[in-house]
């Protein structure tokens, strides 16, 4: 028996298969939940569900975790949509779910998150999951590949219009968007989807080497904010912040060492004690949906309650 997971972000989507190491893993078009309707969304699963079959066989249940499904009314609506289009037991959460199954699932401890969105995910001793961020693009996702750009985007354009000091984001943000003039960034970054606008992530992380104020000012606002997101979930999950607890990086941006170092030292001085860490890579959060899948097909704990019962 196999079993199918998805992790579908704002920028990439990829599945995996458990037993882990039961067939090879792979990627396929994405659609971010938040912007794209239903219809578009059930394409996209549909789409990387049938490309993982037709090389390895159909899978015995899926679970699809999607960045921007946390709320269940319209998880529910996709997971209908999409299973006469699966032909097997589907089911369809937030992307959260996703990490917390990646990082969590040995028992208590913390995730922080940050690829286009962010987040924090704590599991209390009892096993029950705490969500902190991640409330969408527009509004949250502090520390987030899409956020970090904003934030710089702002920057420039508040230097333009004479409010704050130059940088050289106002020329190669200008550049890395196809925008004519630093004054029209704004108008033609905000046509972009978050994905595309967190993509540009890179070109704030050149200024920052290169010394630039506002790449410095940004990165480090943005690494205070996940942090932040981290002190109140262990609170709110009542673990004991000190050398023993778990915490699990994950996500594009903390794939970048000079962000994951600072993160650190940041996250360090807040529990006020070295923790146990460890990064998450590329297949652990498609790998943790599987897992997912797994328990939840056979009725197991702690997946069957994280599939059925928690809304993040």
């Amino acid at each position: 028996m196999s079993f199918l997971g998805l992790d579908v972000g704002g920028s990439n989507c990829r599945y995996e298969w458990w037993p882990d190491g039961c067939a090879p893993g792979g990627a396929s078009l994405t659609s971010h939940a938040a912007v794209q309707g239903c219809a578009d969304v059930v394409d996209a699963l549909a789409g990387a569900v049938e490309s993982a079959a037709s090389a390895y066989g159909a899978p015995e249940a899926v679970v699809c975790c999607v960045a921007g499904l946390g709320e269940p009314t319209r998880a529910a609506e996709v997971a209908t949509a999409l299973r006469p289009r699966v032909k097997a037991p589907v089911a369809v959460v937030g992307d959260v779910m996703a990490a917390a199954a990646a990082g969590l699932r040995e028992g208590p401890g913390l995730v922080l998150w940050s690829g286009t969105g962010s987040f924090a995910v704590a599991r209390s001793a009892s096993g029950e999951l705490v969500r902190i961020g991640g409330r969408g693009y527009a509004f949250g996702d502090e520390g987030s590949g899409y956020d970090l750009v904003r934030r710089a985007i702002v920057g420039v354009l508040r230097a333009v219009d004479g409010r704050g000091r130059e940088t050289v984001l106002a020329e190669t943000l200008s550049r890395a968007f196809g925008a004519p003039s630093p004054s029209r960034l704004g108008a033609v970054a905000q046509r972009c989807s978050p994905g595309d606008v967190a993509s540009r992530l890179p070109v704030v992380l050149e200024a920052f080497e290169a010394d630039d104020w506002l790449a410095a000012d940004v990165l480090m606002l943005g690494m205070r904010q996940l942090v932040e997101q981290g002190e109140a979930a262990i609170r709110r999950a009542a673990l004991e912040a000190g050398g023993g607890l778990r915490v699990a990086l994950g996500g594009g941006v903390l794939s970048v060492p000079a962000l994951c170092g600072g993160l650190l030292r940041l996250l360090e001085g807040a529990l006020g004690a070295a923790v146990n860490v460890r990064s998450l890579d590329a297949r652990d959060a498609a790998r943790g949906a599987a897992w997912l899948a797994s328990g939840w097909h056979r009725g197991e704990s702690p997946q069957r309650a994280w599939v059925e019962d928690v809304a993040l």
